[in-house]
């Protein structure tokens, strides 16, 4: 295959991608690789090699480990075997331009010819990486336009999973700059100025210090008590977060609240007597990778905390910039960090992940009340959800959280907390309709078509997603 087109989009004088003056040797077995790209819409790009290439589609949704659950992937130019390896910055003013990182990678074996597969529209394989494994199809729908459009399925095996590619995000990029530049900094404070009244320095247990911690303490903990469904056992160390449901639609009524979606990393807090500990969603230790996050937390009036929440950098708008928190955590920029915080499941060892979450969530409010820039509340709208929904995506936002106001926090996911993302989305016209084949009624599919300067411009078919009650109604 021709690399031409990957050729023709760009100028690799100002990009750091890699240029396509030679095709890649292929390896032993494919490789494969999946990156996730921040560009001005994000997507996951889904590479497969084949004929010393990789094959590309864009999936805007990402994969899904969830059998039979279809993920729309548009077919986009082949990428050289070296790109299989590019993460960085692509510049403003150049083709996909955006924070690009290897989500994953690994080989990959497909039942027979792979060009002959993709070629026929139908490839079933099977992936060998850190994070997608197991049987998987690409399967070429009829839908035309300027690109093929293809869907990304993945097959009952026992690599199956309730997930999806972002609920499989772990790590931000190691640190690099920024984490031996931090380690530095505080080396010299440390020589400089006195010890700080925090955990590290313990106050000595009859000292006054020690005893005004303990009286603050034990006010947090009579409020928590105080709340119905608190328990007076301290919440778990090392909680495992609570996970979101997907939904295309937010909930409406006085039972839900909405918070913004938060494009950045999940992070948990965990405060054992006065010590803060900072953990990734999978349970990674990042504490020394934050330390402006560990001082703010440890300025808080108690010392026994969990908390929950996203590690964002913020705009001039307000809106989370998952790109520019990648440039301050790899070191190529310096912006303040935000530790934006949306539940606390135990205070002052009272365990308060059983109490409703309006309630729980005001505690939380007055707990970081007007501390440091570094928390943020995480503040929200009661009912409304669709309204709501649609104000976010007029904003910029990616989407919302929908959650019930008198749900518990639970390790796992749940159906109390739901993800409402936006989609691009286009407008079509109906100019006509297939015969249906079978047991189907009505039609087979909707023959859809665009206005352009000629008058209508044929795209595709639509035939999938109608169920019979949709059939009866538009025939």
């Amino acid at each position: 295959m021709s690399l031409q087109e990957y050729r023709r989009k760009r100028r690799f004088d100002g990009t750091p991608e890699p240029d396509a003056e030679r095709r890649g040797a292929p390896a032993r077995r494919p490789i494969f690789v999946v990156q996730l790209h921040h560009a001005s819409s994000r997507h996951y790009d889904f590479r497969l090699e084949a004929d010393g290439v990789l094959k590309s589609w864009a999936v805007p949704k990402g994969p899904s480990l969830r059998v039979g659950e279809k993920r729309l992937a548009v077919e986009v130019e082949d990428h050289p075997l070296s790109y299989a390896t590019f993460a960085g910055d692509i510049p403003s003013g150049h083709y996909g331009a955006g924070h690009v990182d290897v989500y994953d990678h690994g080989t990959w074996a497909c039942d027979g010819d792979p060009l002959e597969a993709i070629a026929a529209g139908k490839v079933d394989f099977v992936l060998h990486g850190e994070r997608l494994k197991g049987g998987w199809k690409l399967v070429r729908t009829a839908m035309k336009g300027k690109q093929h459009q293809w869907l990304l399925i993945k097959r009952d095996d026992e690599e199956a999973r309730d997930m999806e590619a972002d609920d499989l995000l772990e790590a931000p990029p190691k640190a690099g700059k920024r984490a031996s530049a931090t380690k530095v900094a505080a080396a010299n404070a440390s020589k400089a100025a006195p010890a700080r009244k925090t955990a590290p320095a313990k106050a000595a247990t009859g000292s006054p210090a020690r005893k005004a911690e303990r009286k603050a303490d034990a006010r947090w903990s009579k409020r928590a008590l105080a709340l119905q469904g608190a328990r007076t056992t301290p919440y778990p160390h090392d909680f495992k977060p609570q996970l979101t449901d997907h939904r295309a639609t937010a909930p409406d009524g006085e039972q839900w609240l909405h918070e913004i979606k938060w494009d950045g990393y999940r992070l948990l807090a965990d405060v054992r007597d006065g010590v803060v500990s900072l953990r990734s969603r999978g349970g990674l230790n990042w504490t020394d990778d934050f330390p402006e996050v560990v001082q703010a937390i440890e300025r808080l009036p108690v010392r026994d905390l969990r908390l929950d929440g996203e590690l964002v950098v913020l705009d001039v708008q307000g809106r989370s910039d998952f790109t520019a928190l990648q440039k301050v955590i790899d070191g190529t920029a310096k912006q303040p960090l935000r530790y934006v915080v949306f539940d606390m499941p135990g205070i002052a060892g009272v365990d308060v992940s059983r109490v409703p979450l309006l309630a729980r969530k005001a505690l939380l409010k007055d707990l970081l009340g007007s501390k440091p820039d570094t928390l943020a509340y995480s503040d929200h709208v009661r009912d409304h959800g669709p309204a709501v929904f649609a104000a976010s995506g007029e904003a910029g936002f990616e989407g919302i959280i929908s959650k019930r106001i008198d749900a518990p926090y639970v390790n796992a996911r749940s159906r109390d907390w739901i993800k409402i993302k936006h989609e691009n989305t286009d407008e079509f016209l109906i100019v006509g309709y297939t015969e249906p084949k079978g047991s189907r009624s009505g039609f087979g599919s909707l023959l859809m078509a665009t206005p352009d300067k000629r008058g209508l411009r044929y795209v595709g078919r639509v035939g999938t997603g109608f169920d019979d009650a949709a059939l009866r109604a538009l025939t």
